[in-house]
């Protein structure tokens, strides 16, 4: 039976730590008994560990994981959860915050952590009742012309318009690739050669790919 074997680098992967730490650990003898020469035999190596984990190294294994997520699943992450555990504002705030703030604002983007800690902040500055409901609908005003100058500079793009635009290529990639078997069909009799084929559909690829290309002329 062939022997399998496995680097320090695999072996520190299946286990969410670093090859420096399972480095520590060939030096301390601890696989020893796995070592062939100077590798590593997999089965053995993977058990061992196993009996020896130190659970105390946890967070660190969690540390290791979290760096492997991407930046935009980390964001939709934070979003997520943003959104689900509302914002950390104190008790006190928080009511009088939501009171003054129109429907259409908590519904949008604006409505979010780093937003209602700066609007906190402004609050703690006013010192009647009318002051407060001044100041929130002064900030909310000024955060909605904010949003709608970077738009206009092209600096933020509506969620809306970008569903809009990627709906609108999607139909249009449907459409041409669904009447690319109508079009090709013709170019394509009494073809034998697999290379003449190829280069008659790979023609046609380049045509929609080019037509693709231009989203002004895609309808």
């Amino acid at each position: 039976m062939d022997i399998k074997y496995i680097t320090k680098t695999d072996l520190a992967k299946a286990n969410g730590v670093s090859a420096a730490y399972i480095s520590k650990l060939v030096k301390k003898g601890v696989f020893d008994k796995c070592l062939d020469g100077k590798r590593l035999k997999r089965d053995c190596a993977l058990k061992t560990y196993l009996e020896i984990k130190d659970p105390t190294r946890d967070s660190q294994r969690e540390a290791n994981r979290s760096s492997k997520i991407s930046p935009a699943k980390k964001a939709a992450a934070k979003k997520a959860q943003t959104k689900k555990t509302a914002v950390k504002v104190s008790e006190e705030v928080l009511p009088e915050i939501e009171k003054v703030t129109h429907k259409n604002i908590k519904d949008s983007e604006l409505y979010n952590q780093d937003n209602l800690e700066e609007l906190e902040i402004l609050l703690s500055s006013a010192t009647t009742g009318n002051q407060k409901v001044q100041i929130i609908k002064d900030f909310w005003t000024g955060k909605i012309n904010q949003q709608k100058y970077l738009e206009g500079e092209k600096l933020l793009i509506p969620k809306e318009q970008i569903i809009k635009d990627v709906q609108r290529i999607l139909k249009a990639f449907r459409d041409k690739a669904l009447a690319l078997p109508t079009k090709i069909s013709s170019d394509l009799v009494g073809l034998t050669e697999k290379k003449d084929v190829a280069v008659v559909v790979e023609s046609y690829m380049y045509e929609l790919l080019e037509e693709l290309s231009s989203l002004e002329d895609v309808e």
